[in-house]
């Protein structure tokens, strides 16, 4: 039987579509007029289906289909072992292996959880249904992604001082990521590939490197872009303005850099007006000195009601603030906003406060690089000019080269991204064979039939599933349970970080 590759919705909203534009699959709102199980690989339930059209969803799991039921929407599966909970975060105490890679989800708001089930505390769960299966995601990502609020978190380190920043307070890429998973395991269960977009315009990862100027003076500008240049990499240099205003011709003779806008001063503000103008201002000036940034981020990396309104009146392609995403793939935001690239959020500065030298910096970058690798993941870092550990850039410079990782700036990585959104693509499998029909562009498939790796493909062509996956993943180490349980202690002296970093940020 022909079998297509395709995720169908209950009832196709922005937020759903943001999220699985950014994984990357073929998906629609579900056409009951159309044979579903030739038609949807699986169907998601985000709307609780009308009596006819749950008549259709039986004979789709009789057949071998494969539903997900949302959080509060239960047509099939047993209500009476459904609870709904507050919760902070969830460890994945599960056994499953495809899950191993995400140690825990920060989520702050209430879920649901399945009695039957130990994926991160019953907010997963699988149930063969006939010759069909169900599983359940307890958790409400299409509002979730959107959520604005921050808060200082702990990220991992071998060495064991684990750095801190302030952050998105929902973990929202490892929300997406645990989506995915169960997304591919549903396809495998009924013996179909996973076929996404990939993240890449060639078949390596992008490695992308942030420069935010904040008061740099012309000798660590100088210094930081004499190693970026003969490393051929591609910054994306985050000006504050007025720090550089009588000398903004030294970044103009840059070569292959990008220049972008962090702001004219380096504070922030919950005024509208006030974070306008700090906006209006940096840009003019960058006019003047024929500057044209096409992205934007804000100090400190924070993300306020004020900024997201500000935004909407300028032309940024993307924006790229930590405390509303972090670590992962970008995200196109809800109403109209920039493109978010995210980076991992923590820099030399960070790892300074803790007390790291610089051969213990190196080692944490050469960590993340490998982890993030270890899942083909792109890997964006961020460093401020005055802070120390230019060398730790020399080495993870090398390592990027080493591994032949496609360098860009963000604006070539956002341009990318957004021609990935826009390729549309059909697949279907027949005798053991997928067919991918695309137009022709810079994006590649990935094609998995099992979690441990995928192949890389371009449109329009022929593959055979009995192939070897090309691209395996690691098995890189993850900090056992107990060590993430105290990553996300909040004890006095993490408390009082946070308080003393607010009170020493400089405000418009």
């Amino acid at each position: 039987m022909k079998h297509r590759i395709c995720i169908g919705l209950q009832e196709l909203t922005q937020p759903w579509s943001i999220i699985l534009d950014q994984i990357g699959v073929c998906y629609e709102e579900v056409d009951y007029s159309r044979d579903l199980i030739e038609n949807y690989s699986v169907i998601i339930l985000n709307k609780r289906p009308d009596s006819d059209s749950i008549s259709a969803l039986h004979s789709y799991l009789q057949d071998g289909g494969a539903l997900i039921e949302t959080k509060g929407i239960h047509p099939f599966l047993n209500r009476r072992l459904f609870s709904r909970k507050e919760t902070t975060y969830l460890i994945n105490k599960s056994s499953n292996p495809d899950f191993r890679h995400i140690s825990g989800l920060d989520i702050y708001e209430e879920i649901e959880v399945h009695d039957d089930s130990d994926l991160f505390g019953g907010m997963i769960h699988f149930q063969v249904w006939k010759r069909g299966i169900i599983s359940f995601f307890g958790a409400d990502i299409s509002q979730l992604i959107a959520r604005s609020g921050y808060r200082r978190k702990r990220f991992y380190s071998d060495a064991g001082l684990h750095p801190d920043e302030i952050v998105s307070k929902v973990s929202k890429q490892e929300l997406i990521q645990a989506f995915t998973v169960l997304l591919k395991q549903l396809h495998f269960r009924r013996s179909l590939p996973f076929i996404q977009k990939w993240s890449s315009p060639t078949i390596k990862p992008v490695f992308g490197f942030r420069i935010d100027t904040d008061y740099g003076d012309q000798a660590s500008i100088k210094a930081l872009y004499r190693t970026l240049h003969k490393n051929e990499i591609k910054g994306t240099w985050f000006l504050h303005v007025k720090a550089h205003e009588d000398w903004l011709s030294e970044f103009t003779g840059m070569k292959e850099q990008e220049l972008a806008l962090h702001g004219y001063e380096h504070g922030v503000s919950g005024s509208l007006s006030k974070t306008k103008q700090n906006i209006r201002t940096g840009l003019k000036v960058l006019s003047d000195h024929t500057i044209s940034p096409k992205g934007f981020c804000a100090p400190y990396g924070i993300w306020n009601k004020a900024l997201a309104y500000a935004l909407k009146e300028f032309d940024f392609q993307y924006s790229s603030e930590f405390s509303w995403l972090y670590d992962g793939l970008p995200l196109q935001m809800i109403e109209g906003l920039p493109l978010q690239i995210p980076i991992h959020p923590i820099c030399t500065g960070s790892l300074s406060r803790k007390r790291y030298d610089e051969a213990s910096m190196a080692a944490y970058f050469a960590q993340t690089l490998k982890h993030k690798l270890g899942r083909y993941e792109p890997v964006f870092f961020y460093h401020h000019p005055l802070q120390p550990g230019l060398k730790v850039w020399e080495h993870i410079f090398e390592k990027v080269n080493e591994e032949g990782l496609h360098k860009m700036t963000f604006n070539e990585f956002a341009e990318f991204w957004m021609d990935r959104k826009h390729q549309k693509f059909e697949a279907f499998v027949n005798r053991g064979n997928v067919y991918i029909e695309a137009e022709p562009s810079s994006v590649k498939y990935q094609v998995s039939n099992s979690s441990q790796g995928f192949m890389l493909v371009e449109g329009g062509t022929k593959v055979d599933l009995q192939k070897n996956h090309e691209f395996q993943y690691s098995n890189s180490y993850l900090p056992d349970r107990k060590t993430v349980e105290w990553l996300h202690k909040m004890d006095f002296k993490f408390i009082k970080t946070s308080l003393m970093d607010w009170k020493n940020r400089n405000r418009l």
